[in-house]
């Protein structure tokens, strides 16, 4: 028999969600527990969004391999229940029911774009307990969707994805510390896509007002699927600032960087964003990207890592970068809160079984995450309620590869 490979397996799964529900077998009495996601399998986001699928599957596969999850005196095997949003609004809202009525899931990752979690977290229960609040009672623990203050949305949606704005703090602070004579900035970002306009306004705005050690020369926008800037890179020319913050995502990035060297648009330095960090730009425009710093919560610098990166790819051609990493992360842990959860995984304690995981998440504290610790805050934090803090690095494009250009002292043994 010939074997598929992980990529034909990915988009296998896409086309089957697209035709239509198939009967699985569920619960406690069929040996199975299940755990949906949702999230960008098509569309322009589509790489991230396969990416964690395939890292969520690695990691149900891995606790399958060793034996399943112990339910109930019982072990069970983990099936996963993937939806495709598309990074649409309207196609989210629709696999958010899906995956909490038809798909009777325990919990969800995802979804991939903060516009889709925006509306999609704003279906779910805003008050625990409360009889009145019809909002659904799924658990959301969220790998990719980054726009800030998204967990405060309802206390359903815990995440595990980058701070950007500790991120941007910590680059224009580092910047003033140690090239003191780059002075000058100028900023692109995508206006229609949530995450891209947030870091700007949200995260590298307030910091560069903060420290006050740099001239904002020019800011420029265009939208995501852009593919022609031309009038913007000629304002950004104009401004001839030292330091030059892409925030676009591949899509964009790669023909503005080419429309930069067309018109000779050359910064001392360009900062991405943070879901440059991934294999997506490499593919596309490598020698474009040459030089670009990204900051990003993984790279493959301790064996671990570089384990799981090579057994993504392998098996399922799923890149592993600052948000399929922690799809992964986030199996494993909410594996073993099963184990102590007491579930009785049938259809009818569906809703109880939510709520005992989703409440032992609450409690979590500090997790081992896969090149260091992970905390998770507590509900009544003032700031991050139900968000993480994690180590950051600092990746450079070299010879069309990721390099780490800086990382915390703790981490440089690994």
């Amino acid at each position: 028999m010939k074997r598929l490979t992980g990529f034909k397996v990915i988009a296998l799964v896409a086309v089957a969600l697209l035709l239509g529900p198939v009967a699985a077998p569920a619960f406690q009495g069929e040996g199975t527990l299940r755990i949906g996601g949702m999230w960008a399998l098509s569309g322009g986001a589509a790489f991230f969004g396969k990416a964690a699928l395939g890292l969520a599957t690695l990691a149900a596969d891995e606790i399958n391999e060793a034996g399943g999850v112990t339910v109930a005196g019982k072990r069970v095997k983990i099936t996963m229940h993937p939806q495709d949003d598309a990074c649409n609004a309207e196609q989210g809202l629709a696999a958010v029911r899906r995956l909490a009525t038809v798909d009777k899931v325990l919990f969800s990752l995802g979804p991939t774009c903060s516009s889709v979690a925006e509306p999609v977290f704003g279906t779910l229960q805003k008050k625990l307990g409360d009889s009145g609040d019809t909002g659904l009672q799924l658990l959301f623990f969220t790998d990719t969707a980054t726009k800030f203050g998204l967990a405060k949305l309802s206390p359903w949606v815990f995440r595990n994805t980058p701070d950007e704005p500790a991120m941007y703090d910590f680059i224009v602070k580092y910047l003033k510390e140690t090239k003191p004579e780059l002075k000058t900035v100028m900023v692109s970002y995508e206006s229609d896509f949530a995450h891209s306009a947030a870091t700007w306004k949200g995260a590298l705005e307030p910091a560069l007002k903060k420290y006050g050690h740099h001239e904002i020369k020019e800011v420029v926008d265009w939208r995501w699927l852009d593919t022609e800037m031309g009038a913007q890179i000629t304002k950004l020319r104009r401004a001839n600032a030292d330091v030059y913050f892409a925030l676009a995502h591949t899509t964009s990035m790669c023909p503005s960087l080419k429309e930069m060297k067309s018109q000779r648009v050359r910064p001392k330095m360009i900062i991405g964003i943070t879901s440059l960090a991934g294999t997506e730009v490499l593919i596309n425009c490598p020698d474009l990207a040459e030089g670009v710093i990204s900051p990003t919560n993984f790279a493959p610098i301790n064996p671990k890592a570089k384990q799981i990166a090579d057994k993504s790819w392998e098996k399922y051609k799923a890149d592993s970068n600052i948000h399929s990493v922690p799809a992964y992360e986030n199996v494993h842990l909410i594996k073993g809160l099963i184990e102590k959860a007491q579930l009785k995984n049938t259809e009818e304690s569906l809703l109880e079984d939510r709520r005992k995981v989703r409440d032992l998440l609450a409690k979590v504290g500090t997790f081992q995450g896969v090149i260091g610790k992970i905390t998770l805050h507590p509900e009544d934090h003032p700031v991050k309620p139900r968000d993480v803090d994690k180590d950051m690095l600092l990746v450079q494009v070299k010879n069309a590869k990721w390099s780490v250009f800086w990382a915390p002292p703790h981490l440089k043994g690994n």
